[in-house]
C-alpha cells in the first residue's frame, strides 16, 4: 500500500472556500491548484492508494474547512490535518472543534521562524495537551535552526506521535543535527520530495541520505509524502516514481512501511 503523508488540495469553488493567502510567498495554490477530487484521480492513475491533506497555510491560513470537507467525505483514502492561530482568539477551543469535526486526524502547528517562534512560549503548550486529549497525530513545521525549540516540546509531551515536516529542512551534507533527534522516540520524519531533490543534487542520489535517517530513527519512523501540489513542477506520477526510488536501498519490508505501512498507521489507524 502506498500512503502518501504531505499533500495540499485547493478548491476550484472560489465562492464556497476563498483563497485566505497567509502571506508566505508564492502563488503555487493559483498557479497549479489541484481539488481533492483531482488528486484523487492522480493517485488512482499512479496506484497511490490514501493521502494526507495537510492544510495549506499559504493558501487558506486557518480556514481549514476544504482539507476537512474532502476527508470527511472520502475517509477510506483522505485525512486531514488542521493549523490554528496560536495568537488568535481561543486557539484550543479552536482546535478541539477542529478536531471534532469528521475526517480531521491531526494538527499541524506552523513555526517556521528564523528566531525563537511560539512553539517554545509556555503559554502555548495547552496546545499539545488539547491534541493530546484529542488523539490527535501532530505535524510541526520548523527549519534547522529551531531544533532547540522542538526538542524541548518533544521531551515535554513524549506520548505524543509527532512528524517533522520537510525534515525540518535540514542540511542534507550535515545532517547531524537531524539524526541528534532520533533520541526522542516519539518523532517521525516526513521525507518529502523537497528533501529527497536536495539529497539527489548533493549526492547524485538521495538513497545514501535516506539510509543514515533509516539507521538513526529506523524505517518504522519515516514516511514519504510528494508534497503536491505545493510542489507541481512535474506530474504527480514522477513524484510518486521520486519516492519510491529514494527508499530503494531499504529492505522490502523497511521500504514499505515507509512508503505507506508508517502513514496508515499514524493517520489511518492500521
Amino acid at each position: 500500500m502506498l500512503v502518501d503523508a504531505h499533500t495540499h488540495v485547493v478548491s476550484s469553488d472560489l465562492e464556497t472556500y476563498p483563497l485566505s493567502p497567509a502571506g508566505l510567498g508564492g502563488s503555487w495554490y493559483r498557479q497549479s491548484p489541484c481539488s481533492a477530487e483531482e488528486l484523487l484521480d492522480e493517485m488512482d492513475t499512479a496506484g497511490v492508494d490514501r493521502a494526507v491533506l495537510v492544510q495549506p497555510l499559504g493558501a487558506y491560513s486557518f480556514d481549514n474547512r476544504y482539507a476537512a470537507a474532502s476527508a470527511s467525505a472520502r475517509p477510506d483514502r483522505l485525512a486531514a490535518a488542521c493549523c490554528v492561530d496560536p495568537g488568535g482568539e481561543s486557539p484550543v477551543r479552536t482546535l478541539r472543534d477542529w478536531l471534532d469535526r469528521p475526517g480531521v486526524a491531526g494538527v499541524r502547528f506552523f513555526a517556521l521562524a528564523e528566531q525563537r517562534s511560539w512553539l517554545s512560549d509556555p503559554a502555548t503548550f495547552v496546545l499539545w495537551e488539547q491534541a493530546a486529549a484529542g488523539g490527535a497525530h501532530v505535524i510541526v513545521t520548523v527549519y534547522e535552526s529551531q531544533f532547540d525549540e522542538l526538542a524541548l516540546v518533544l521531551g515535554r509531551f513524549g506520548g505524543v506521535a509527532v512528524s517533522l515536516d520537510h525534515c525540518g529542512f535540514c542540511d542534507v551534507s550535515r545532517p547531524e543535527p537531524l539524526l541528534e533527534l532520533a533520541r526522542f522516540e516519539n518523532l517521525n520524519l516526513k521525507v518529502t520530495t523537497n528533501i529527497i531533490d536536495a539529497a539527489t543534487a548533493a549526492e547524485g542520489t538521495a538513497r545514501r541520505f535516506v539510509g543514515r535517517l533509516a539507521g538513526a530513527f529506523g524505517a518504522e519512523r519515516l514516511m514519504w509524502g510528494s508534497d503536491y501540489c505545493q510542489t507541481h513542477d512535474r506530474s504527480y506520477a514522477e513524484l510518486v516514481r521520486t519516492g519510491i526510488a529514494a527508499f530503494a536501498d531499504l529492505g522490502g519490508a523497511q521500504q514499505d512501511a515507509c512508503l505507506g505501512g508508517n502513514a496508515r498507521q499514524l493517520w489511518f489507524g492500521g
